[in-house]
């Protein structure tokens, strides 16, 4: 990607040479980070307005500055409490708002170990015996002016054995799944680098744009124009079979503190000769009306997106709708429509203790893939939007808060409809694809699963989270017949420790 670095340093030092002191350097929020979800939280009830709801991640600066606008006394004590340790969090931030004395460099190292009883991480979808897995990170991040940059280097042992996806390799002992350069503007933000995003509402994974994939080398800008913000990158999958894969997906948003609306699209591309192509550089490039005309010098896997998050009252309602393809020919001989979408309603605060929701979501047999490898909608075998196909599932769900400092416990019901489809394969030929069903392909498993999720957080530096349960299975592993229950459940330990830690220099 040298030619293409190239390019991102040019326009970086053209932003940097017309922005300089214009505005105050802001690294990037992980999606991974634990702040993500008491940003969600406190966004669900109201607060930090100028939030987008629907994208991630955000700049620490801007997250420092809506917790300042919040009036803490007239908070209710449970909301105090989040805000209390969003605010340590963010406290360099917050004394670059202020305009106090803050450090411009740092460092931090994490170490956690996961469980599960099974190879998967996830208790919904058990696969194979139990595990224990170690990781650790290690991160260092500058800013000064408008520029800031972070470098964080991760050594998982799970990547190893994770039955979804490739293992990334680990040069001695880590990988760089956090790395980049950004600057912040008045009008907005560029980098340039490794990260991952979520074109989703909290909680919930994007269909266009999630972070289940690994980071991957990435130009990225947000430009925001009031209430409008148009989102854009443009990233490199790396190359199968000899051919180099290419990745980009732009947005545009409006959002209000109690409406957001979205739409977006997204293609996976790859030049049948030559390089990278520099039309997928224009933010405004429409692929869905560019994909077929001349010069057809490329295959390309497009796919269109609609979401909205609206907040009325107590309630929280949202959805995202993601069309990769639809035959409208009218005949016997009409393609499956490739889809997948998302429906959901949180009451956030039902009472102080309590919050409720219920989600729904379904992604067809055929979405994502194509009868090419080259072009699937996947990066080192992860989903670069969801990393499953061919299922729908509704989620019911409680969060309680029971008084204890940092507690939540969500007792939780899951039934899940899993087909044979996967994205990770290819299409057929025509004769079985054209008579295919569009989503629950082969034997049907139904999982019904009662759980209960938690996670203790009494302190930013010191976290302990599980999410344990029974699956009650149908046509287990998709063998007609095959019933049982199993208790699955997977679990975490987490510390940090921070460099300069607070009231360094």
């Amino acid at each position: 990607m040298n030619g293409r670095y190239a390019i991102a340093v040019g326009l970086l030092t053209m932003v940097v040479a017309t922005m300089a002191q214009a505005q105050s350097s802001s690294r990037l929020i992980p999606t991974d980070h634990w702040a993500n979800q008491y940003i969600g939280r406190l966004r669900d009830r109201g607060y930090l307005g100028h939030l987008n709801p629907l994208v991630q991640p955000y700049s620490r600066i801007e997250v420092a500055r809506a917790l300042r606008d919040v009036d803490t006394d007239s908070v209710p004590p449970q909301v105090r409490e989040w805000m209390a340790l969003l605010q340590e969090e963010f406290w360099v931030e917050s004394a670059r708002v202020a305009d106090a004395q803050a450090p411009n460099w740092g460092g931090y190292v994490v170490g956690d170990a996961r469980a599960s009883a099974s190879k998967r991480l996830e208790p919904l979808r058990p696969i194979g015996d139990e595990d224990i897995w170690g990781r650790g990170r290690v991160g260092l991040w500058g800013e000064t002016g408008p520029l800031a940059g972070e470098v964080r280097i991760t050594g998982d042992m799970y990547w190893d054995d994770d039955p979804d996806g490739l293992d990334p390799g680990q040069r001695l002992g880590g990988r760089a799944d956090h790395a980049y350069l950004s600057i912040t503007a008045p009008f907005g933000w560029f980098a340039v680098g490794r990260l991952r995003q979520n074109w989703s509402t909290f909680g919930t994974k994007g269909l266009l744009v999630s972070d289940h994939a690994f980071s991957y080398p990435q130009l990225s800008l947000n430009v925001d124009l009031g209430p409008v913000t148009l989102r854009s990158l443009v990233g490199e999958l790396g190359t199968i079979d000899g051919a180099k894969r290419w990745f980009a997906a732009h947005r545009l948003d409006y959002s209000k503190p109690n409406f957001t609306v979205s739409v977006g699209e997204s293609v996976v591309f790859v030049p049948n000769s030559g390089g990278f192509s520099l039309r997928y550089l224009n933010p405004l490039e429409a692929f869905n009306f560019d994909r077929d005309t001349e010069p057809t010098d490329q295959r390309v896997n497009v796919g269109i997106d609609a979401q909205v998050w609206f907040r009325t009252g107590k309630f929280v309602l949202f959805g995202e709708g993601y069309l990769d393809d639809i035959d409208v020919r009218r005949s016997d001989g009409a393609e499956p429509t490739t889809y997948a979408f998302t429906l959901g309603a949180r009451i956030p605060e039902v009472s102080q203790w309590l919050g409720v929701g219920a989600e729904y979501q379904q992604v067809s047999a055929w979405v994502y893939r194509t009868p090419n490898v080259n072009d699937r909608y996947s990066f080192l075998e992860r989903g670069l939007g969801e990393n499953f196909s061919d299922y729908d599932r509704i989620t019911l769900k409680a969060d309680v808060y029971p008084g204890v400092r940092g507690l939540e416990l969500s007792p939780l019901i899951q039934i899940q409809r899993q087909g044979e489809g996967d994205f990770r394969d290819s299409i057929p030929p025509d004769p079985i694809y054209f008579a295919s069903p569009n989503i629950f392909l082969g034997v049907k498993e139904t999982t019904v699963r009662v759980g209960l999720r938690g996670r203790y957080q009494p302190f930013r530096f010191l976290w302990v989270a599980f999410d344990v349960g029974e699956n009650f299975v149908r046509n287990e592993n998709h063998v007609d017949g095959m019933n049982r229950s199993r208790f699955t459940g997977a679990g975490e330990i987490g510390a940090r420790i921070d460099f300069p830690m607070r009231g360094g220099g």
